[in-house]
């Protein structure tokens, strides 16, 4: 217990340090999910999608890859699969019978060439045992090729099927359901969802102060209602240049700033603390 409580007044020590310094460059920010929160939509076109059913509800934690929704034209897709695979079977039956007779002809034909030769057998036979031959090898060629062409038109149908299933990209937390069963799928998408175990702290630098920002430097991470301040550090520098999104309170703050978005690691500690904050606006001081 007192090694513990040592260690944490150690660490508001060092935080407090850092704060007390009057150095170092400040900018408004958010917090964000190092994996950013991904708007999850269909596959269906242009034309859009109808949800049949949700398979998930907020706050749910799914795999990559897990079903997330089922569209209304699953039962159709479904159907023409089921077709599909109903088709090429047929096909192939009669591509194994048509291989039988094949056999039974070649050996006929076989047996009428050995006749002719002993004059026990016409010509006229002999042509229409040939002729047998060349129809069932013929026959089989058209099988084949309607076998594969229709293998092709299954797997096409199968594709579509599982477009009627709307899957996870990531591992992560479903933090918002913007389409319910019965809905169209709008622009707005499905849902959104992030991988919440790890989180940014997304600064909003004013370009005059970039140079004055570099990878890995230090910062802390401070807002109203925070127990303490968080410590963070630089890992992506952005390569745009644009308006502030976030508006300081202060009535005398120039709103028309240009700046550079820089995407800090925040500690661990932070992460249990902000999980169901994404997008708060944070206080951000970069140590120098």
């Amino acid at each position: 217990m007192i090694g513990w409580l040592s260690m944490h007044i150690g660490s508001y020590a060092d935080t407090a340090a850092l704060v007390s310094s009057n150095q170092g460059i400040g900018a408004l920010g958010r917090i964000e999910p190092r994996s950013r929160v991904i708007k999850i939509s269909h596959n269906a076109g242009p034309e859009g999608a109808q949800v049949r059913q949700l398979l998930v509800q907020e706050g749910d934690l799914v795999n990559s890859g897990d079903k997330l929704a089922i569209l209304t034209d699953h039962a159709k897709r479904k159907a023409e699969v089921e077709a599909a695979r109903t088709f090429v079977t047929v096909l192939e039956a009669q591509l194994k019978a048509e291989r039988h007779s094949l056999a039974f002809n070649q050996r006929e034909f076989q047996r009428y060439q050995s006749l002719q030769q002993d004059a026990a057998a016409s010509e006229s036979q002999a042509d229409s045992k040939r002729l047998a031959l060349q129809q069932s090898e013929t026959t089989i060629q058209r099988l084949s090729a309607e076998i594969a062409n229709a293998r092709f038109k299954q797997k096409i149908a199968e594709a579509e099927l599982e477009n009627t299933f709307i899957h996870a990209p990531i591992a992560g937390t479903v933090l918002k359901i913007l389409t319910r069963p019965g809905e169209r799928i709008k622009d707005s998408g499905l849902l959104e969802m992030a991988d919440l175990s790890q989180l940014d702290a997304v600064a909003e630098v004013y370009e005059a102060d970039l140079l004055q920002i570099k990878p890995e430097q230090q910062a802390l991470i401070s807002a109203t209602g925070l127990s303490r301040a968080y410590r963070a550090q630089v890992r992506e520098i952005g390569f745009q240049v644009k308006k502030n999104d976030l508006n300081d309170t202060d009535p005398l703050a120039d709103i028309d700033n240009r700046i550079v978005e820089v995407r800090l690691t925040l500690e661990a500690d932070a992460v249990g603390v902000l999980r169901h904050q994404i997008f708060r606006q944070v206080r951000i001081r970069f140590v120098p």
